[in-house]
């Protein structure tokens, strides 16, 4: 197949400040939270909300999985299947539901069509590299109340707002060549998720959301007959000042990047190119990264670039 998404690691690293990364629906919304080491969670759907929203709203692509429709109109799979039949008149099943670039990327399913397809992309849950907290606050509304009778009590509706002080995150992603070929997943079709990747977390702007920036982004691609995966990238980043203290910033934050460096090179036989994109804000560690072999630094300008 021309042009098949490549076999590839990535690891993403953003950052959350006075927000909710991840409300957890059981638990009224709060933030995800592990109790025992005290850090924020991410989970994979949520990221992968973030690319669908701005695969979507941004960018103008079909999504199989269109929450607001869905929500809106109460469909289920296979309805959401028949409305892409009408769409893509002409064609039938399994083209049909690849015509959608987060079943190319993800997978999904059209259960009673028969199709269940596992996707080449695919993301770990993340924990915060930091300890944080999470924060709940009372806030008033901007409407008053009424009473009983409807009269006007002049008296405003409360709030709750519920968010972590600061969480820095590391999430761990993967791209199979296997099932790139059976999904039918390009390159153009990594590179606009990439991109989404990184500006659907800038663009995050509801209440709960805005507040989060993406600060690291690599992909490790390797080449085309390698069968070799380094694994689980996000468990060779740490801070150094991890136990010293609360973290409020990223610019209080102290990478530690030795143990990726180390692996990554010593993969280097296995290895293509790695593409490291950079924000501003952590341009510091740039030399750290300059010792890894075959590494290409891209400008996130160039994440827009490769979508072309």
């Amino acid at each position: 197949m021309e042009n098949l998404a490549k076999q590839s690691e990535l690891l993403f690293i953003w950052d959350a400040k006075m927000c909710n990364p991840n409300g957890d629906m059981s638990m009224d919304n709060s933030p995800r939270f592990d109790d025992v080491d005290e850090k924020a969670i991410v989970s994979d759907v949520r990221i992968k909300r973030t690319i669908r929203d701005d695969l979507q709203y941004r960018k103008s692509k079909t999504i199989y999985i269109n929450n607001e429709a869905i929500v809106a109109e109460g469909l289920s799979a296979e309805d959401r299947f028949k409305q892409l039949k009408d769409q893509f008149a002409g064609k039938e099943g399994k083209e049909v539901f690849l015509s959608c670039i987060d079943n190319r990327l993800f997978g999904g399913v059209a259960p009673k069509s028969d199709i269940q397809l596992v996707g080449a992309v695919q993301f770990s849950w993340s924990k915060s590299l930091n300890k944080t907290e999470t924060v709940l606050k009372q806030g008033t509304g901007a409407f008053a109340t009424k009473g009983k009778e409807g009269e006007a009590k002049h008296t405003k509706t409360f709030r709750m707002d519920n968010y972590i002080p600061y969480g820095l995150f590391s999430m761990y992603g993967t791209i199979n060549r296997i099932q790139a070929l059976k999904a039918t997943t390009t390159e153009k079709d990594v590179n606009d998720m990439l991109d989404s990747l990184w500006f659907g977390t800038k663009f995050l702007n509801t209440r709960s959301k805005e507040g989060q920036k993406p600060r690291i982004l690599i992909r490790v691609i390797y080449k085309e007959d390698s069968k070799f995966f380094i694994g689980l990238l996000d468990e060779l980043v740490s801070l150094k000042n991890e136990d010293s203290g609360i973290i409020r910033s990223v610019g209080e934050a102290e990478f530690d990047f030795d143990k990726l460096v180390s692996a990554v090179n010593k993969a280097s036989s296995y290895v293509d190119e790695v593409q490291v994109v950079l924000d501003d804000s952590i341009s510091q560690y740039k030399p750290e990264f300059e010792k890894i072999t075959h590494v290409k630094f891209m400008d996130e300008a160039e994440l827009l670039q490769n979508e072309d």
